[in-house]
């Protein structure tokens, strides 16, 4: 979880960061340490344009982000990666809207592989159900594969409260409940599964569970300076930011 996207939903949430030029921040995943670190350079309407990754002094990746005229992505250009110095790979989205809702993402992932997301019911802004198809092409067989995903988001007022992934393939859910502080800022996510797995989820990255709490410390303009994440009643420490 990118504990700047303070809002959980099926689209990635781009905050703004106005009166800000550069965030850095500093990641623990729940340890006293491990050297990684980023910087995310901001421009004039407070949208992150440019993310570089560092491990200790080492830079790691570098990334590029062009924005449409509601502050979606159009473009997320990865120009640099440490373990493949030569690749260059360029994703890009296509929207349509109704009221400045996404009703339609399209999203192209390489020359052939390719998503599709489209609003196939709203009831009254409070029930929204997305159909989701990933296309992915296999070289070998010249064939493509079609993965078929339903999402179905619950609201309360302007507030997430469940999202459930309908996986058509494997015909199996999962559902994410959400509970918030009274700022806006995720303080809860719960993760149910049907039918329930046979081994218990593993996390990679850090310390995590299907029912974690967030906590975080806010600066004067509301911006997250700490974030933590409290698992089995254990507080960790996740990421530190600081702004310029």
């Amino acid at each position: 979880m990118n504990p700047l996207a303070t809002k959980a939903q099926l689209f990635e949430t781009n905050e703004l960061y106005p009166n800000t030029n550069v965030i850095k921040g500093n990641y623990y995943r729940g340890t006293g340490g491990g050297g990684y670190w980023s910087l995310d350079y901001i421009d004039s309407l407070g949208r992150i344009i440019t993310k570089e990754s560092y491990h200790k002094n080492q830079l790691m990746s570098r990334q590029k982000i062009v924005y449409d005229e509601n502050n979606n992505k159009i473009f997320d250009i990865h120009t640099f990666e440490n373990n493949n110095q030569e690749r260059i790979d360029t994703f890009r989205y296509e929207y349509k809207y109704a009221d400045k809702r996404i009703i339609y993402q399209f999203r192209k992932l390489s020359e052939n592989d390719s998503t599709v997301t489209e609003l196939i019911e709203n009831q009254g802004d409070t029930l929204l159900e997305y159909k989701e198809q990933a296309f992915y092409y296999r070289p070998k067989t010249k064939t493509t594969d079609v993965y078929e995903t339903h999402y179905t988001l619950r609201y309360r007022g302007n507030y997430l409260i469940s999202k459930e992934k309908f996986d058509k393939d494997e015909n199996s859910t999962e559902m994410e409940k959400y509970e918030y502080y009274n700022n806006g800022r995720l303080k809860r996510k719960q993760i149910e599964r049907v039918p329930k797995p046979k081994n218990e989820s593993f996390y990679i990255g850090g310390p995590g569970s299907d029912d974690e709490y967030y906590k975080y410390k806010i600066d004067s303009e509301e911006r997250i300076t700490v974030f933590y994440r409290i698992v089995n009643g254990k507080k960790f420490k996740i990421a530190e930011y600081s702004y310029e």
